[in-house]
């Protein structure tokens, strides 16, 4: 395991009970998940659960005329995918990893197995899953009622949240997919935030300078989102 790498930096795994983590611990490897990779396909089931320690997972769906839609993101504030522990297997929506880093994977078996045998662990992965569909819910009404500002200023925020640096990996391309928005619209809502002295980038790489002036220029669904994760799982 890398000495910079531990399992109490995903915050849902941090929040189980010491036994019940204990338990868990022997069958997580750590992986790293590099930007653009296919983590898994729409309709067909992964062997893995990933819970990201600094690197965040994208979910879209793809459309019959080759479009693609973002749906959420998945960071080190909880897990991909909720399929697993839920019944169901398989989404309809294809992941992709947005921000280079690594993450802590278990086999799916294994998880399903504890799901059910771990009381504790059941209530939080529950728990998280309400979370996950407030967030997936916001970030809708996000992309429906906000400016691009705004929701460029979202994703940043959710982005610096599951990143354990100020400085990250995440290219304008990327965050266009995201949002399902044009590069040139992505490269000028960000020289705003640069201009603004909130962020800083360079080729490949998004630097937070002023955390709270980006939470500020926020709609409120970032706040929505917070609120949602703290009242559930306390973090």
């Amino acid at each position: 395991m890398h000495h910079e790498h531990y399992i109490k930096q995903n915050k849902l795994l941090a929040v189980l009970p010491k036994e019940e983590l204990r338990s868990l611990t022997p069958y997580l490897e750590l992986v790293l998940l590099d930007s653009g990779e296919t983590l898994a396909e729409s309709n067909k089931c992964s062997n893995f659960a990933y819970f990201p320690i600094d690197s965040t997972i994208s979910l879209y769906y793809r459309l019959e005329s080759g479009e693609v839609s973002k749906i959420t993101m998945v960071g080190n504030e909880g897990m991909f995918s909720v399929a697993h522990i839920m019944g169901g297997e398989t989404l309809p929506y294809f992941a992709s990893i947005e921000t280079t880093g690594h993450a802590f994977r278990i086999e799916r078996s294994v998880l399903k197995k504890e799901f059910l045998r771990v009381a504790a662990l059941r209530q939080t992965l529950l728990l998280y899953s309400q979370a996950a569909m407030t967030q997936m819910a916001q970030t809708a009404v996000c992309g429906r009622h906000h400016t691009l500002n705004q929701q460029l200023c979202l994703h940043l925020l959710l982005v610096h949240d599951n990143s354990l640096s100020d400085d990250f990996v995440l290219t304008h391309e990327a965050i266009a997919h995201m949002l399902g928005v044009r590069r040139e619209g992505v490269t000028t809502a960000a020289g705003k935030l640069r201009e603004d002295g909130l962020i800083d980038y360079r080729r490949g790489h998004i630097k937070v300078v002023d955390r709270s002036g980006l939470e500020k220029q926020c709609c409120e669904c970032y706040q929505v989102v917070h609120r949602e994760f703290y009242r559930l799982l306390g973090y």
